[in-house]
């Protein structure tokens, strides 16, 4: 049964990371700056690679990389992604991407204090592929 629960598990990351891929996300690095109440306060650097979308600068309260959802349609990919730490909460980011530019928004949620929302904008860094 483990081994069963294993294999599933396995094969959904793989259907995550071919649907990633068909994004056009996979390989690309954007520098942004994100912003609360209009003001630009914090930069952060988002990586996407192999399915999974990894920021950066939030390595800092523990949060790491993260299986990211995306669709494309009409040269323009949009994503979602909520990263967990058990100390430092939930990060839920939404974006889209057109061309090299990226920009959306983000919740981190965390017990005890009130919830952070931050917008953010940005270019595309590099691209791998």
């Amino acid at each position: 049964m483990k081994i069963r629960s294993f294999l599933v598990v396995i094969a959904l990351f793989g259907c995550i990371a071919s649907y990633a891929q068909q994004s056009g996300l996979d390989g690309r690095q954007f520098k942004i700056l994100l912003a609360t109440t209009g003001t630009a306060d914090t930069k952060e650097t988002l990586v996407f690679d192999n399915g999974m979308m990894d920021p950066l600068d939030c390595h800092q309260w523990g949060f790491t990389a993260t299986a990211y959802q995306a669709k494309n349609a009409a040269g323009m990919s949009t994503f979602r992604v909520i990263c967990k730490t058990e100390k430092e909460g939930t990060m839920s980011w939404e974006g889209k991407v057109t061309g090299d530019t990226i920009e959306g928004s983000v919740s981190w949620k965390k017990e005890g204090q009130a919830p952070i929302y931050y917008t953010f904008k940005g270019t595309a860094e590099t691209t791998k592929k």
